[in-house]
């Protein structure tokens, strides 16, 4: 649907208040979503202090331009894509994404998310880098494994212990 001019200098003028209180901006391609599918994605996007919008491409390359950003060719943004944006915590949005990447993997189906691309401080970077950074544990993932490791000997000490008093009381 055709849209007038004053619509989308005020489409590319949101664009671009979005990505200057971003911290970072992650553009994923999406393909055959379900609708229910893409409200949950949208609301764990938006539980982690992010913004997914479904964007226009020339627009939003337009919006790139006068944010100050490193723009791209239009020619590599097959299909509808998305933005992520992220206001808090950098990695949060992508982890909500990366959930459902690996839950669509598993299976089988044709829905799909793929990272294409990042601006991080306003540099570029491609999916692959893009992935790496949604499949790291988070800070609390981190802490609890850490306190597993330091848990664990003393949990099997307790075990080896509790055997040899069993042993000597038969």
């Amino acid at each position: 649907m055709a849209i007038s001019k004053d619509q989308k200098k005020k489409l590319i003028d949101q664009y671009v208040s979005d990505l200057k209180a971003a911290n970072n901006v992650v553009i994923v391609q999406q393909n055959a979503i379900p609708v229910n599918t893409a409200v949950e994605v949208r609301k764990g996007v938006v539980a982690a202090e992010g913004k997914f919008n479904v964007i226009r491409k020339r627009l939003f390359l337009r919006a790139l331009e006068q944010a100050g950003y490193e723009t791209i060719d239009l020619e590599k943004l097959e299909g509808p894509v998305v933005a992520l944006y992220a206001t808090g915590d950098e990695h949060a949005p992508l982890k909500a994404v990366n959930k459902f990447i690996k839950e669509f993997a598993k299976a089988k189906a044709d829905s799909s998310f793929k990272f294409l691309w990042a601006w991080y401080d306003k540099k570029w970077h491609d999916g692959a880098y893009v992935t790496e950074l949604a499949n790291v544990p988070s800070r609390e993932e981190l802490l609890s494994k850490l306190a597993y490791l330091f848990n664990y000997p003393l949990q099997s000490f307790a075990c080896v212990v509790k055997e040899v008093a069993k042993k000597q009381e038969a």
